[in-house]
């Protein structure tokens, strides 16, 4: 069950952070320009998925093994994701009630916003069709709710969790999310109470097909000598965009998505994975992958507040796009930047160091 000994952080971090923001300019369509920016950037959640299995395999596998609990395993993960995740749920709490005091004509009752806010801190999805959302204060919570599943998963079948067991995961997983794929249209689902189910297969899929990459890059090591040269890195990054950039429409589009996920995204994974990172580089994918979770999980209340504000003061935003928009998106990466400065890292950092000082205690 050994992973790779040699990973190359700094290109998945890129390929993490290029997504992300093409998610948020995706979400942020509105206000840039009268069509979709980056129509297919929904995938990047599948790439989200994949990478996340290839790097939880990478850093959990030998841990485990040696004797990880399953509560040390669980704590650590939540250190990683709840300060950001509460710090979202919370904007979009302070944005509903600011918007009753404003807006009075789109009331909520405030029974309902206690409801969104209690699932919301409690990781406990909406299914009711009153919900656009299984996270109504946060609408990107909604891969992180699998994110935690399907890291639960990986922990308790970890010791059964051969690779040929990881095989038939994925293959059974591919089944299913085929089948959901043409019935929907699309791999744009996961989202909503009526699609929660379909969310199931589309992250064990490539979540499981990330653990069984990393735990198989020492077999394919040798074959991928050629990635020590030239450019494969940014060729990945390059193709990221132009995936999330083509929209092909009707039945070709199930086709596409799934060729996408199955194919092309492990292949960037594995270059990334395998080719050195240029020095010149290295500050930006930093960088990129610093900032690509914040990005991620504060970019849909912000649209929502920035949006409102808008509404309140009777300005339309979207009558100024395409710079209304690229305003936007450059205030919320400048929010995640220092949020993870002054924030997350900070109470990360003291939250790590009281889960050792009890450990050293216990």
């Amino acid at each position: 069950m050994q992973p790779a000994t040699r990973h190359v952080y700094l290109n998945l971090d890129a390929m993490r952070g290029v997504a992300a923001i093409s998610v948020m300019l995706y979400h942020f369509s509105p206000f840039i320009s009268d069509g979709k920016v980056l129509p297919s950037s929904y995938l990047a959640v599948d790439l989200f998925f994949l990478l996340s299995g290839f790097v939880i395999a990478h850093a959990y596998d030998r841990k485990i093994e040696t004797g990880m609990g399953f509560g040390t395993f669980l704590l650590i993960r939540l250190i990683r994701l709840y300060p950001l995740y509460l710090a979202g749920t919370l904007l979009g709490f302070f944005y509903l009630l600011i918007k009753n005091r404003l807006i009075p004509s789109e009331y909520l009752p405030l029974s309902d916003i206690a409801t969104m806010l209690t699932t919301g801190m409690l990781f406990i999805p909406l299914v009711g069709k009153a919900y656009h959302t299984i996270f109504p204060l946060n609408p990107a919570s909604w891969s992180l709710f699998f994110e935690l599943l399907v890291n639960i998963a990986y922990f308790l079948l970890f010791f059964v969790l051969s690779k040929r067991l990881l095989a038939a995961l994925i293959a059974g997983s591919l089944a299913l999310l085929v089948l959901a794929a043409f019935l929907a249209g699309t791999l744009d689902f996961g989202m909503t109470g009526q699609t929660i189910i379909s969310g199931l297969p589309r992250v064990c899929f490539s979540f499981f097909l990330g653990v069984l990459l990393c735990r198989s890059m020492s077999r394919y090591q040798g074959h991928l000598s050629f990635l020590q040269t030239g450019y494969w890195v940014e060729a990945a990054i390059a193709l990221t965009l132009v995936v999330f950039a083509i929209a092909p429409g009707g039945a070709l589009r199930p086709a596409y998505d799934l060729i996408c996920i199955v194919l092309l995204f492990p292949v960037m994974v594995m270059v990334g994975a395998s080719a050195p990172t240029h020095p010149r580089c290295s500050r930006l994918y930093s960088w990129l992958g610093r900032i690509s979770y914040p990005i991620y999980i504060i970019h849909t209340p912000m649209l929502m507040i920035i949006a409102g504000a808008g509404k309140a003061a009777s300005i339309d935003p979207f009558a100024n796009h395409p710079w209304f928009g690229i305003a936007m998106a450059v205030a919320v990466t400048v929010i995640a930047d220092i949020g993870t400065r002054i924030f997350d890292e900070p109470v990360r950092r003291f939250l790590q160091r009281q889960m050792h000082r009890s450990r050293a205690i216990a």
